[in-house]
């Protein structure tokens, strides 16, 4: 995980840990004004610390829950029951304050929450003439096209509830961007090491542009693509960089010298 990577995940925890500083503080212990001033604090730390937005030319899913929507789910989740078990040890006996750490449970479900929506949050692809980037968490990994081992477009389709958790499946060392439960299709490209990176195709401007550098990089066109696709595409790098003529097959040794008939 690279420094934007954690900033991210700083942005939410430490703006957690304040919320919940300024909640059961100002209910127990803290004065209302101090707790006030702890709340302040963490929207203030969610809200101010930098914020690296993607570069141009960068394409991401369109995240379903949005991004913000997340954080608000981790918050919601997180606060309360953090701050429960805190104000039970100020007003309950140390039995029943005891027992209030099993919220602890549920508190903790916003940890993976704001992992996903950092990781959100920092994450894109980038297509070049000659290859494409993917970053995850502020880490890149650049791959040229003559690096792959194949293409394919695939229909793309998570079960409901389980969008979510398409970062981690079938990753393969590789980055899934896709989001949303909804029937989605989808760039798969696999390395040549075996790292698999899917990429919703909804969200590349110009995925007519990537199948032209594939072609003129000798890939094969990515599988699923239709017969009409394929000529249109074989046109299309033909006019922009000419017709690439097939390699003459060297002579097969002794077949050179042709006897005379007698």
């Amino acid at each position: 995980m690279a420094e934007t990577g954690w900033i991210e995940l700083l942005r939410r925890v430490a703006a957690l840990g304040l919320a919940v500083l300024g909640l059961a503080g100002g209910l127990s212990v803290f004065s209302p004004i101090t707790g006030l001033v702890c709340l302040a604090a963490a929207v203030g730390v969610y809200v101010g610390l930098p914020y690296q937005a993607p570069p141009t030319g960068a394409v991401q899913p369109d995240w379903q829950p949005s991004i913000l929507m997340s954080d608000m789910i981790g918050f919601a989740v997180g606060v309360p029951f953090f701050s429960l078990p805190l104000m039970a040890a100020a007003y309950m006996p140390t039995p029943a304050a005891f027992v209030s750490m099993l919220f602890f449970i549920p508190a903790s479900l916003c940890f993976p929450i704001f992992y996903l929506s950092a990781r959100q949050a920092t994450s894109y692809a980038r297509f070049f003439g000659n290859g494409f980037e993917v970053t995850e968490f502020g880490l890149t990994m650049r791959l040229r096209y003559t690096d792959l081992a194949r293409a394919e477009i695939r229909i793309w389709q998570m079960k409901r509830g389980l969008s979510l958790l398409s970062p981690f499946l079938d990753k393969r060392h590789g980055v899934t961007l896709v989001a949303g439960s909804a029937p989605s299709k989808t760039l798969r490209l696999t390395s040549k090491t075996g790292a698999v990176f899917v990429v919703s195709t909804e969200t590349i401007p110009d995925l007519e542009r990537i199948f032209v550098d594939m072609d003129r990089a000798g890939i094969e066109l990515p599988k699923g693509l239709s017969d009409l696709g394929r000529r249109r595409i074989r046109r299309v790098r033909e006019k922009r960089w000419g017709k690439v003529e097939d390699a003459v097959p060297a002579p097969t040794p002794g077949l050179d010298r042709l006897r005379k008939p007698r």
